[in-house]
């Protein structure tokens, strides 16, 4: 369960693999000091895809910054994931 201002949201567990596949996304995030848009437009799609069986059933009253935002808190949740199996 991730807990955003817009609603809690069930969000399906990723495996190793999807973890991988996660951070090899996230290498292509910074072109030096600045965000690569496309790229961070496709890691929260890989996100929505991943998080969720039905994406649009489960983001439909949210306008589309608001599932930008909802979908980052779920980035976020999947990294704090991968931080607390390294930390073990």
């Amino acid at each position: 369960m991730v807990k955003t201002k817009h609603g809690d949201f069930d969000v399906r567990p990723i495996t190793f693999g999807e973890r991988r596949e996660l951070h090899r996304l996230e290498m292509y995030l910074y072109e030096g000091e600045n965000i690569n848009k496309e790229a961070y437009f496709n890691l929260l799609d890989w996100v929505m895809n991943k998080a969720f069986v039905d994406p649009e059933k489960s983001l439909e009253k949210l306008d589309d910054a608001a599932i930008d935002e909802v979908l980052n808190e779920i980035y976020i949740y999947y990294k704090e994931l991968s931080q607390k199996k390294i930390s073990k």
